[in-house]
């Protein structure tokens, strides 16, 4: 027996576990093999939640592909390019991809070609942890001492670090990310050099590609210490192009604020605000992350927080209200400013008040459609928050003329 199989009998795949049973069944039926991979067993052997299922198959992807269209079952060809479809059963996902090598890289893309040795294809992933496969027969195929990477908490690129991160430059950012990810991990002197020595290459990977990793690395429970890692080595100037604003988040308290937030928000904490346009640049957000990261970028000005902590603080929380536990947050980082604990039970428990008027009711006062009408709103809701949040005099609805 191979000294690298190992019995382990449980794997906790919940509701996944009949879709993962089926691709094993027709792997099996067609002369191959299914084996899950990657993050879900590695977690799993770390006894972590488990997200995403990946499997490995060692039939040709358009082979299986018409297998499963055959079978009607149902996929979307999310990178068959390279070898990966996703399948897809009521609400569950699972990533497959054929055993594969790859015949050319530049860094940013690879062409690959099936093949069905399973150690040809663990050769071709990125670090040792991750190339640990859990087999149909309920045991584990650990080809590069994954295991003990795990028992020692050491991240290592499978065989040359250089030539592992030169097929693919994400995996400087991934390195980053499961350091961030995995508790207590770390990696070797000869391989952070070798990261060091690439990080300059993530300029020429895709918008899409670093938001991806990035924002998995920034939403990790605790990710300041890789951060500070990837500063140290420069990986903020030479792949980013401007130094992470860090400082604060040495201090116990503000640490503790960081980690309340959100990833786009902690990008907005470590991004100086004259650098809003290069990160805009460098990342692939949404029409909805591009908004809320502008609001966030702008930062509440000493006056505000100055408010927010008196007896009229809800009239400035009411204007920020939206975006009030971030961005008080945010300031408090930057400045290293610490609000009382009241103070801050009550912003965390702020609820906006409903302005009572609407456009309706100007128009049943008298008020036509228009820019004049949605100015008066406008000037009433100004005058309500003024006010205590109460309503004021009727005469202020009288028509325009």
């Amino acid at each position: 027996m191979d000294e690298n199989i190992q019995k382990n009998p449980k794997f906790p795949a919940g509701k996944a576990k009949t879709l993962i049973k089926k691709i094993q069944r027709i792997a099996r039926e067609n002369n191959g093999e299914a084996r899950l991979v990657g993050g879900a067993v590695r977690n799993w052997l770390m006894k972590m939640p488990i997200k995403d299922f990946d499997m490995a198959i060692n039939i040709p992807i358009f082979k299986l592909i018409e297998i499963l269209k055959k079978k009607g079952i149902k996929l979307h060809e999310t990178g068959v390019s390279h070898g990966t479809i996703t399948v897809v059963e009521n609400d569950i996902t699972i990533e497959v991809t054929q055993t594969r090598k790859d015949i050319e890289s530049d860094g940013r893309r690879s062409n690959v070609v099936a093949i069905s040795d399973w150690a040809q294809d663990a050769q071709r992933r990125d670090f040792t942890i991750n190339a640990i496969y859990f087999t149909d027969s309920y045991k584990l195929y650990d080809p590069f001492n994954g295991l003990s990477d795990l028992r020692n908490k050491k991240l290592t690129f499978i065989g040359s670090a250089d030539e592992r991160i030169s097929e693919d430059y994400l995996r400087i950012l991934r390195a980053f990310r499961l350091i961030a990810l995995l508790p207590g991990f770390r990696m070797p002197k000869n391989e952070i050099k070798a990261l060091e020595r690439h990080q300059k290459k993530l300029v020429t990977l895709s918008c899409e590609r670093i938001t991806d990793e990035f924002s998995k690395w920034l939403m990790a429970e605790n990710p300041i210490d890789s951060l500070h890692l990837a500063q140290k080595i420069g990986l903020d100037k030479n792949g980013f192009g401007f130094s992470f604003s860090l400082d604060n988040l040495k201090i116990k308290i503000l640490k503790k604020s960081f980690l309340q937030l959100d990833w786009l928000a902690r990008l907005a904490v470590i991004t100086p605000r004259d650098q809003e346009d290069k990160i805009k640049k460098l990342m692939r957000f949404s029409r909805q992350q591009r908004g809320r990261f502008k609001r966030l970028m702008q930062p509440l000005t000493d006056i505000e927080i100055s408010e927010l902590a008196t007896k009229k603080w809800r009239k400035t929380a009411y204007w920020h209200a939206t975006d009030l536990y971030e961005k008080v947050r945010i300031y408090s980082i930057r400045k290293g400013f610490i609000f009382p604990d009241n103070v801050w039970n009550a912003i965390d428990t702020f609820e906006k008040p409903n302005f009572p008027v609407t456009g309706e009711d100007l128009k049943k006062a008298g008020w036509n459609s228009g820019p004049d009408l949605g100015a008066k709103l406008r000037e009433l809701e100004r005058l309500w928050v003024l006010n205590e949040f109460e309503l004021p005099s009727n005469e202020i609805f009288s028509e325009n003329m």
